[in-house]
């Protein structure tokens, strides 16, 4: 496996077909949440060249946070994005964007009725998803993930994983959180073609995608100047299209009449 090094980013091998990604995450890290507006940028402009595999990191400190904060398997945010996956990959990338927006902006504990209602959000079967939670292939899901974890030799989080097509090739891994530009340096190294990137949604549409955004967030996404973005976001809410909601002294938008329960600036 290649480290993070200059050696790694000059040595890619080019090829044509799709760049598979995994991606570790620890979802009560600070860096894993700054991570999110990359993840979602790369999925909407190389969609087509690149499949991302979002692993919650199975690693000792990770999963005993997740147990710490949990009361049963019920409400443990690793067992319940493992159950989530089942139900699909796009789903359970949902489901944990929901959870994030439930927990982090305001450092709040994970409840079962979080858990339940961004399952509901993410299209997630609740029937199956609860008999999925104490279900015994859990464990394997979390052992095979764990297998990966180790064979991919992640030390810190996040971490990105980056494998060509090419069968002989090594993949090359990113550890921790870089501007955007690097990992897609990676992915046109990698794809070996000149990629058009796909149109970026408008501000209103990211926002409705992902429910909770914030300020940070939408500069990573659209790389507009503070005071631009600013500007635009004032238009909508003059229009009473979104609320700015501020928490922890940061600012966050929703959609007016959002199903989050937040105090909103007048």
């Amino acid at each position: 496996m290649s480290k993070n090094n200059s050696e790694d980013m000059l040595l890619l091998e080019q090829s044509d077909h799709t760049v598979e990604i995994f991606y570790f995450f620890d979802p009560f890290s600070d860096d894993c949440i700054t991570m999110e507006p990359i993840i979602n940028k790369l999925l909407i402009e190389y969609r087509g060249h690149i499949t991302i595999k979002k692993i919650l990191a199975p690693s000792l400190s990770v999963l005993t946070k997740c147990q710490a904060q949990s009361t049963s398997s019920d409400d443990n945010v690793a067992l319940a994005y493992k159950a989530a996956e089942i139900q699909g990959q796009s789903k359970a990338r949902a489901f944990i964007r929901y959870i994030f927006n439930r927990i982090n902006p305001s450092n709040t504990i994970c409840t079962k009725e979080m858990i339940d209602d961004s399952a509901r959000l993410a299209g997630i079967d609740l029937k199956s998803f609860h008999e999925d939670l104490h279900s015994p292939s859990l464990d394997a899901m979390l052992k095979y993930d764990l297998c990966v974890f180790r064979e991919m030799d992640i030390d810190n989080l996040p971490a990105m994983v980056f494998f060509s097509g090419d069968a002989k090739s090594e993949g090359v891994k990113i550890d921790g959180s870089y501007p955007y530009h690097i990992y897609t340096y990676v992915i046109n190294e990698l794809v070996g073609i000149e990629i058009e990137k796909r149109q970026l949604p408008s501000i209103i549409d990211y926002i409705r995608a992902h429910e909770l955004v914030s300020f940070e967030e939408l500069k990573t996404i659209f790389e507009w100047r503070a005071g631009l973005l600013l500007n635009e976001l004032k238009k909508l809410r003059l229009q009473r299209l979104i609320d700015e909601v501020s928490l922890n002294n940061q600012s966050f938008y929703q959609l007016k009449q959002s199903s989050l329960p937040l105090k909103t600036k007048v």
